[in-house]
């Protein structure tokens, strides 16, 4: 799947482990988009915002649990998606 700015959410061959990365041992390349499955709105995260705010060892399966969409106010079931940057 890609995103409207031809960002790959979908890693094709090279999987990101959610349950034991985080944020500060994912590399730049990877950008995080949040995704409301109520309304579909989808937005890009700040890594930087998110680790200020919940630290940099935050694990990136918890992170989904902590989304609020600010469309519709939904906090249930939002997911997180990882993306690759093309890199040259």
């Amino acid at each position: 799947m890609k995103h409207r700015r031809s960002i790959d959410l979908v890693a094709s061959h090279e999987a990101v482990a959610t349950d034991r990365e985080t944020l500060a041992s994912l590399p730049q390349w990877y950008v995080l988009h949040a995704r409301c499955p109520a309304c579909q709105r989808q937005a890009m995260l700040d890594r930087r915002e998110l680790a200020y705010h919940y630290g940099k060892n935050l694990i990136l399966a918890r992170i989904g649990i902590r989304l609020i969409c600010k469309s519709c106010g939904n906090r249930r079931t939002n997911q997180l998606l990882i993306g690759k940057l093309p890199r040259d």
